[in-house]
């Protein structure tokens, strides 16, 4: 009879612990199970798109590096943009131009006016091209000096630097 009081104290320590899921008369299983917290909500991702490919660089923005450079270099008459220009600035004459630029001089640009030449091997003297490009104005003259001068405006002609001017003078 000494452990009754020992029994006792144990079995209120014991049915004690289970009370707490009774408070109120509502059993709740929960009580001691800690709460998720709510998570913020976020606004879908968008998926990024693949990044587009750097288009080329266009034919003005490749002349303007052009200095001391030879035509042939930048395949100057293969660029698909100069070349679609030039035909329909010269129209059928264009495939003359293409079959005569044989010997070329290095680009120069003077007061930001382009100049390139190129004429047919031999034969320079009689049958030279000039062309020019305002880089600014974007437009292209092109001087053919054969029997006697033609020229080729795209969108007008081109008022050329002194340089250039007299060296056309000498050629015509």
């Amino acid at each position: 009879m000494k452990n009754i009081p020992l029994i006792a104290v144990c079995l209120v320590a014991v049915l004690g612990c289970d009370i707490s899921k009774y408070v109120n008369g509502v059993k709740n299983d929960n009580a001691n199970i800690a709460k998720p917290t709510p998570t913020a909500t976020t606004a879908p991702v968008e998926t990024p798109k693949p990044a587009a490919t750097p288009a080329k660089p266009g034919v003005i923005s490749i002349l303007k590096k052009a200095e001391g450079k030879y035509p042939y270099e930048l395949k100057l008459l293969e660029n698909a943009e100069m070349k679609v220009r030039l035909q329909k600035l010269m129209g059928p004459d264009f495939a003359a131009l293409k079959a005569n630029w044989d010997v070329e001089s290095p680009i120069e640009i003077v007061g930001g006016i382009l100049r390139a030449s190129g004429c047919e091997q031999h034969n320079c003297g009689a049958n030279m091209y000039y062309l020019f490009v305002d880089i600014e104005n974007d437009n292209i003259n092109i001087y053919h000096i054969k029997d006697k001068t033609q020229v080729y405006s795209e969108h007008s002609k081109i008022k050329l630097p002194k340089k250039f001017a007299d060296e056309l003078e000498g050629e015509e």
